[in-house]
């Protein structure tokens, strides 16, 4: 595949050959180069993402940022593949129960994670401003959100990957940052009822999450968010 790539990410990638081409509603263009992964989008769409990228990393949370360039035209960003399996995996899906708790425990592990120092603050009003221009409604339920915790900002079982029935990192991390865990919560309920097709695995998840962490009306704001 023939692409004219900055010199820093030609070096990165060495000799290793660029598989698929997944474009993605966002424009954002994927690629496998070995054992790393290329993302290419639009100009300055990818700084979040590798700021965060790095962010992750640094925690034990992603693979490491490898190389992030920016032109005029398009952002470039080169990142260590993260090993193991998605959650989309036929394997974890056919275990609901299991994969429902582990996903609760990875998220309660996340958001115990130490936020400072983090460079993005603004999750809440990052997803409600996108939920206003897409949708043109008010979102009054956004005031009860609180910046609390650091979240994945995409919380969806394709991003977050296990190896050996153990969590080993999380991808696509632009919309990551500090924000209200019931985001994260909300997401992660929404992708087991869509990849499992059943609202019955939503117990196991909140309770492998645990309860004293759930504020009912919170998570009830970011639903409301999102009808």
């Amino acid at each position: 595949m023939s692409l004219v790539l900055p010199e820093a990410v030609r070096r990165a990638i060495g000799g290793a050959e660029l598989v698929g081409d997944d474009t993605g509603r966002s424009g954002m263009r994927v690629f496998r180069a070995g054992n790393a992964f290329l993302k290419i989008g639009p100009a300055s769409s990818l700084e979040r993402a590798a700021r965060m990228q790095e962010f992750f990393a640094a925690k034990g949370l992603s693979a490491p940022l490898l190389v992030y360039e920016r032109t005029d035209e398009e952002d470039y960003l080169l990142a260590g593949a993260v090993p193991g399996v998605s959650c989309i995996d036929k394997g974890l899906l056919a275990k609901p129960e299991w994969l429902s708790a582990k996903l609760g425990e990875t998220a309660r592990m996340l958001h115990e994670t130490e936020a400072s120092g983090c460079p993005y603050r603004d999750c809440n009003e990052r997803e409600a401003g996108a939920l206003r221009r897409e949708t043109g409604r008010e979102l009054p339920e956004a005031r009860l959100l609180r910046a609390e915790v650091l979240v994945q900002g995409d919380f969806c079982l394709p991003n977050v990957f296990f190896r050996g029935g153990a969590f080993s990192g999380f991808i696509d991390l632009g919309e990551a940052g500090v924000g209200d865990r019931h985001l994260d919560l909300y997401w992660a309920l929404w992708s087991l009822e869509y990849n499992l097709r059943s609202d019955r695995w939503n117990d196991r998840f909140l309770d492998a999450y645990g309860r004293d962490k759930v504020d009912g009306e919170r998570l009830a704001a970011c639903r409301a968010m999102h009808q």
